[in-house]
């Protein structure tokens, strides 16, 4: 059985000045023994009419009035469903009829009511009435159907009221085809099969409200029933041919529903919601009012069968998003007006900013929330409702619009309870946040509200903004009196500027640099992903040192602050990690990386990374067998569709024979700029001349070059470019390409060559772990240990062939190679030597490095990156300057400083949490506890899933 009791999807109302009446003479109209039933017989439809019965005994009053609704619940326009009733006789219990006066359009007055026995008439449809004949045709959601294949039961069209006895309970038949389908919220008694083919149901309401807050769908329908959070959900679908079907509409709303119903956490919902899906084929039927009407737990919706699919999907996921959070209000917050709503004569509630405001926004507040929707999308979705807001009288008093609705001067408005209303909750919201410090917000107060009052306990219409200032704050009060009970429009942008947003004629975007009081608050209000790292020791890497037992606040992907963990600021935390014993770094940078296991993405290399703590990488070149440009993948990085570290690339792997005029150095420029790759790649020498043409016209299109030395030029010539890879390519400049086996050694001179390297402002990224593999491969033992590697398994069976056989380029290359005297195995081995003290020698002298690994063969996607700064620390330099090389250098590198590299607030939060010191030995760095990337953590669990998933992907 539904739950339901309170009201309805746009509307508030009241029982009025009959409440008096019926406490004084109630008792001459009924006793304790009355009772009402109604049939609706859909098995002998009369000229498309469906004959109603309403029987009912123990009437003691003298005579009765029987009356259709004017107005109903979330229509908030007058319908007077008594138009549609025809051959209405009462009859007593010999049959016999009774006299009987119509006394306005929905009112027929009963006399000798004390013999009465039964009622019966016939009802009409509204959906297809003609508009040149009926004026205020009801709102189709709120309409009737009559049809052979589909009956539109709200039952407010075919089942009226005795005012004097709305609070008994009504039993309900409905006689129908035994094929149909049905779905209601209504409470089922009992059913039976007759032997006409047909099929007898009985349903019972405890009292008026109840029975018409619960429609009926009856035909062939296609119903989808599934259960979230202990909330069954019944979604029935009717279109006619056959176009959609409930299947798809569920998965349409599905994990949205979910989605708020998180967002309500533990507030008090509902055991059951249906929703009744309409669809109209625009023939003989043709809406002009598509849309919805909500029930407490329960929405009828009309919609176009012939609306393009995703068009009508866009429009029913909002639909179902506003609707389903009336549970909130009006179900369990309401007036008296709606608690006991007079059909006839209704006085509406002063709170259309409650009902209609607060639900919708809600239903886009929650989708951020939830992670729906992006804030760029949240933040269009309020400035539209601004500029939608503006066509409405601006001026107008909210409180008194809403008590006179119907009126025409007000109900001309009644519109902009979606937009402005949303906008008022919103400010609501803002203040509430501001004011309890981020601890609690509109949702917050619609719990509070909820527990005191709840479906069964109508509030004081007149005394609700009181009581809402009383409980919270002065300046809640005066927002109340000033702009919803006052006339005084809203300066919206002094709400924005508290969140660091700025309100242009245009958009609604966030400030560049908002403070950390603004973030916070922006951060409260949108729920925006807030992790705490609790009791961690941080090593900020804006300087050498460790803030020891400190809380990093995470939110939205920021860090919104760094903090001695004894401060304990209030932030609305979703997630805190403990960080206790742990130290907070940095992510690390993968600075020479080349995708090249074969796949045709690179999302298995982005999991080994990520595992790794690796969260920036440069790529450094697009190969032309690869199925995906490079800045393809860039894009489906920044976009989500990939999950990977943030990503920088190269273009193609450009040698002399693509440069090798100027002709072909332009093509290559003009490519470079077009694709927007974000460095061009020099693999090869050039001639003077077309090096400097290369330099310059790069220089002249905002392009940086980077790659190998110019090995037969003058060192002065390769420092012109952003930075030098391999550390390899310093012998070859010293030595040329002759020379194999002179190594210069001169300390004072290699200082003075590090110097000028220093000034010029190069970068340079050593990739000494690639190096160190070629003797390897080289020496027989440890190439077959090599082949027992853990790590093998990481690497595609075309990689293991090709690395791990004697198709190895190193064995076939050189392994019999004797140059000089000197065998290859030991010449690279001096090589490695001299590279060590070399890399030394630049970090002593302050030149910029950076960590990258060269990707190939035994240098395996995110674990090689920590050999080569096990490396770096073996040759001498401090774990401080290895890390430093790996976070802030890479940023700086990257012009990402700004927003990346170090611990420090507004950094991007990209982090890896480490169970050891690294600057107690560098190799810590791989007892990873969790990483955070792009503001999403991972915690070991699911990096070892990561890991899992490679391996078996390439086994």
């Amino acid at each position: 059985m539904l739950e339901n009791e309170i009201n309805q999807y746009h509307i508030n109302y009241n029982h009025g000045i009959l409440l008096l009446f019926i406490l004084f003479y109630g008792s001459i109209f009924a006793n304790n023994s009355t009772s009402i039933s109604s049939t609706i017989d859909l098995t002998n439809i009369i000229e498309d009419k469906v004959p109603v019965t309403i029987n009912l005994n123990n009437i003691e009053a003298r005579s009765l009035v029987y009356r259709f609704p004017k107005v109903i619940q979330g229509t908030y326009a007058i319908s007077d469903f008594g138009r549609f009733v025809e051959n209405l006789q009462a009859f007593d219990i010999k049959g016999n009829k009774l006299p009987i006066l119509r006394v306005d359009i929905n009112s027929w007055k009963i006399k000798h009511a004390k013999r009465l026995s039964k009622i019966t008439y016939l009802i009409n449809d509204t959906y297809d009435l003609d508009k040149k004949t009926y004026n205020n045709i009801p709102q189709f959601p709120a309409g009737t159907n009559i049809d052979p294949e589909n009956y539109v039961l709200n039952l407010h069209g075919f089942i009226g009221y005795f005012e004097e006895l709305n609070d008994k309970k009504h039993t309900l038949n409905i006689k129908a085809p035994s094929h149909f389908s049905y779905t209601t919220g209504l409470e089922l008694e009992n059913y039976k099969t007759n032997n006409d083919n047909t099929k007898h149901y009985t349903f019972t309401a405890p009292r008026y409200f109840d029975l018409i807050d619960n429609p009926v769908l009856f035909g062939r329908l296609d119903i989808e029933e599934f259960t979230i959070n202990d909330v069954k959900i019944v979604l029935s679908v009717y279109s006619p041919n056959k176009i959609y079907n409930a299947k798809e509409m569920k998965d349409v709303v599905f994990k949205m529903l979910k989605s708020q119903l998180t967002y309500l956490k533990n507030f008090k919902t509902t055991s059951r919601y249906d929703i009744q899906i309409y669809f109209a084929d625009g023939k003989e039927i043709k809406p002009n009012d598509y849309g919805a009407l909500e029930h407490h737990s329960s929405t009828v919706m009309v919609l176009p069968e012939s609306m393009k699919k995703d068009e009508l999907f866009y429009h029913f996921k909002n639909l179902v998003a506003h609707e389903f959070f009336h549970i909130v209000t009006p179900l369990n917050i309401h007036s008296e007006h709606i608690h006991n709503f007079n059909y006839n004569s209704p006085n509406f509630s002063k709170h259309l900013w409650l009902y209609e405001g607060v639900t919708e926004y809600f239903s886009k507040l929650f989708q951020i929330d939830q992670n729906l929707i992006t804030e760029k999308e949240f933040y269009n979705e309020v400035f539209n409702k601004l500029k939608t807001s503006k066509n409405y009288n601006d001026s107008l008093s909210f409180t008194l619009m809403s008590e006179h609705i119907l009126q025409k001067e007000y109900h001309k408005n009644y519109a902009n309870v979606y937009q402005k209303g949303a906008l008022i909750a919103m400010c609501l919201d803002i203040l509430l946040r501001e004011e309890s410090n981020g601890n609690k917000g509109l949702l917050s107060l619609m719990k509070v509200l909820s527990l005191k009052y709840g479906k069964n306990t109508p509030f004081i219409d007149n005394n609700l903004i009181d009581e809402i200032s009383l409980i919270t704050y002065p300046s809640i009060d005066n927002f109340f009196k000033k702009h919803v009970i006052g006339e005084t429009p809203i300066n919206y942008q002094d709400f924005f500027r508290k969140l660091g947003l700025n309100l242009t004629d245009t958009s609604l975007t966030a400030v560049k640099n908002p403070s950390p009081k603004q973030e916070k608050l922006k951060s409260s209000w949108l729920n925006l992903n807030t992790f705490a790292f609790d009791n961690v020791n941080v090593i900020p890497m804006d300087r050498d040192t460790i803030l020891k037992d400190h809380r990093v606040i995470v939110s939205n992907g920021k860090i919104i602050s760094v903090e001695p963990n004894t401060n304990k600021s209030i932030y609305n935390i979703q997630k805190t990690i403990d960080g206790t014993g742990k130290y907070l770094i940095p992510g690390l940078s993968e600075m020479h990386y080349h995708w090249r296991n074969g796949k045709e993405t690179p999302e298995d290399d982005f999991k080994l990374l990520i595992a790794n703590g690796v969260t920036t990488v440069r790529n450094m070149a697009e190969e032309p067998n690869q199925k995906q440009k490079q800045t393809e993948i860039r894009h489906k990085v920044k976009t989500g569709e990939y999950l990977g570290p943030n990503y920088y690339t190269t273009g193609s792997y450009l040698k002399f024979e693509h440069l090798k005029t100027k002709e072909l150095i332009l093509n290559e420029i003009k490519k470079h700029t077009q694709n927007g790759y974000d460095f061009l790649k020099l693999a090869d020498n050039l001639p003077k001349v077309l090096y400097l043409f290369l330099l310059e016209e790069a220089n002249k299109n905002n392009i940086q070059v980077i790659g190998h030395a110019q090995r037969k030029l003058p060192l002065e010539f390769s420092l012109r470019m952003k930075s030098i890879e391999h550390l390899e390519e310093f012998i070859y400049i010293f030595n040329g390409e002759e020379n194999f086996t002179y190594l210069n050694d001169n300390i004072n001179e290699l200082n003075s060559i590090a110097q000028e390297i220093k000034n010029s402002g190069i970068y340079v990224t050593p990739t000494l772990v690639v190096f160190e593999k070629i003797p390897q491969y080289l020496d027989d033992n440890m190439f077959e240990n090599m082949k027992k590697s853990h790590l093998v398994k990481y690497l595609s069976q075309k990689e293991r062939d090709k690395y791990l056989t004697d198709k190895n380029n190193s064995r076939t290359n050189f392994k019999d190679l004797v140059i000089d005297g000197i065998t290859a195995k030991d010449l690279f081995q001096r090589y490695i030597t001299w590279m060590r003290k070399f890399t030394k020698i630049l970090n002593d002298n302050d030149v910029k490095l950076l960590t990258g690994s060269d990707t190939f063969g035994m240098a395996i996607v995110g674990f090689s990156i920590h050999r080569e700064m096990e490396i770096l620390q073996e040759l001498g330099m401090k774990p401080f300057d290895i890390l430093n090389a790996s976070t802030v250098n890479a940023s700086r590198y990257l012009d990402s400083y700004p927003v990346d590299g170090s611990i420090t607030e507004g950094k991007n939060a990209n982090l890896v949490l480490l169970d050891k010191n690294p600057f107690a030995d560098i190799k810590n760095t791989q007892s990873i506890n969790g990483v955070m990337l792009h503001g999403k953590w991972f915690d070991r669990n699911e990096l070892d899933k990561m890991l899992v998933e490679v391996e078996n992907a390439f086994k």
